[in-house]
């Protein structure tokens, strides 16, 4: 697999709208996007800092009391922080392929769409010393 770049790094949030103005108004960051993502049960919102190359995902569940969101299940067992970090690829299935042919465990085996339309894909954090890996194949 040839990773391009850091797409970006997710960040897990109580309140994306308290966070946003933190990384606006300490940080001086900019807003670049933010969708609700219904059929992940999360909001998202990108902020890049000048250069516009590597972006801060922050994320917040649409519900903190499901069970079943991993974003609200993150929050309540670690509290607020980084949780992944998302590695661009121009060919993301066969970027999954490689990284099962080296024994990762994947947790998704097929890519499906992610915020900003891309196509993203997870691999497990105990194969990847700790960290949980998204793959991000931006869609043009």
């Amino acid at each position: 697999m040839n990773a391009e770049n850091i797409d970006h790094i997710g960040v897990a949030v109580e309140n994306i709208d308290q966070a946003i103005k933190f990384y606006q108004e300490v940080l001086g960051m900019k807003l670049v996007h933010f969708e609700v993502l219904e059929d992940r049960g999360i909001k998202v919102a990108f902020l890049t800092g000048q250069n516009g190359e590597t972006a801060i995902e922050l994320m917040e569940p649409i519900n903190h009391y499901d069970i079943n969101n991993t974003v609200a299940k993150f929050l309540k067992n670690r509290g607020q922080g980084l949780h992944h970090i998302a590695i661009k690829v121009s060919d993301i299935q066969k970027s999954l392929e490689e990284l099962s042919g080296k024994g990762l465990q994947l947790i998704d085996t097929k890519p499906r769409k992610g915020a900003r339309g891309h196509l993203v894909a997870f691999v497990h954090p105990k194969s990847a010393m700790g960290i949980l890996l998204e793959l991000v194949q931006p869609q043009e």
